[in-house]
């Protein structure tokens, strides 16, 4: 009776200290669901946003023509395919609807393809000054007010307007 009483206790006490952690993990979870591939896309779709927006992008970090010109069409609003390139985009810690439309463009991309971080806006466009950015994506209200005219005339810049959502 001991023996089974002591194996009872050993199983019960693994599990509690094993079992429970891996159960309600977010990779047990993926096992339930059938797991994300490189290709999966974001599950939640984030709406455009209303108003004017700039997406900056750094030219130095984009060298391929043929990507460079696919992130055009894919900033741009228009369908791509496939973009084999990975982004790290910024926006301003307070522009909310900059946020919101790198947000928008993140679910449009598979997933962890597009990091997206945010930032100081004077810090941010500080950075940029010195090319220190792949990609900003900016509420034209905010640039304005943080006068990122600056950074829009570099050379090594391309800057694409985008007009959200009419409301």
């Amino acid at each position: 009776m001991k023996t089974i009483r002591h194996i009872i206790v050993i199983t019960a006490g693994t599990f509690i200290l094993l079992g429970v952690p891996f159960l309600t993990s977010d990779y047990f979870r993926g096992i339930l669901n059938g797991g994300t591939d490189a290709v999966s896309g974001a599950s939640v779709t984030v709406d455009k946003p209303s108003g004017e927006y700039d997406v900056i992008i750094n030219l130095d970090k984009h060298t391929d023509s043929e990507n460079l010109s696919l992130w055009r069409d894919f900033f741009s609003g228009e369908d791509v395919s496939f973009i084999f390139e990975d982004i790290k985009c910024t926006s301003a810690k307070g522009d909310a609807g900059g946020i919101q439309l790198a947000e928008n463009y993140m679910t449009r991309l598979p997933e962890n393809q597009m990091i997206l971080k945010t930032e100081d806006p004077t810090l941010m466009l500080s950075k940029a000054e010195y090319g220190k950015f792949d990609v900003i994506v900016i509420s034209r209200e905010i640039a304005d007010i943080y006068k990122a005219s600056s950074v829009y005339d570099m050379d090594n810049i391309e800057v694409i307007h985008v007009r959200g959502e009419s409301e």
